[in-house]
């Protein structure tokens, strides 16, 4: 069976297996299928998945907050913003992101190193 790819930017968008080479489609062995890489000679597939962010437990960050002594300010800054509060505090996410932008600004704001506070436990 013939397989006829439609590539767009570089990526291949569509797979046509009809049999007839549609117009703007090129031919790509069997395994191409959408997702896959297109650099203008070889065809690519693209990595199974992206790579791992680490986390960090919400309670470990806490604790780390505490021993430096910066928990009032810290809990001074959430309760400011509902948004911020909401998502440190929801009880179905228990970790943050050590690369979260938000947590990395407070903990920033609190005069801290977001690499030690915000580091994998």
């Amino acid at each position: 069976m013939s397989n006829f790819v439609l590539i767009e930017n570089g990526v291949v968008v569509q797979s046509d297996r009809t049999g007839d080479q549609p117009g703007g489609f090129t031919a790509a062995p069997e395994e191409v299928c959408p997702g896959y890489l297109f650099d203008g000679q070889i065809f690519t597939a693209p990595d199974p998945s992206p790579p791992e962010r680490p986390m960090v437990p919400k309670s470990v960050v806490q604790a780390r907050i505490i021993e430096a002594g910066k928990m009032p300010d810290a809990y001074a800054a959430l309760t400011q913003n509902a948004v911020y509060f909401a998502r440190w505090f929801a009880p179905d996410r228990p970790e943050v992101y050590c690369d979260d932008p938000d947590a990395i600004q407070l903990v920033t704001a609190l005069g801290l190193d977001p690499n030690a506070i915000l580091a994998p436990a």
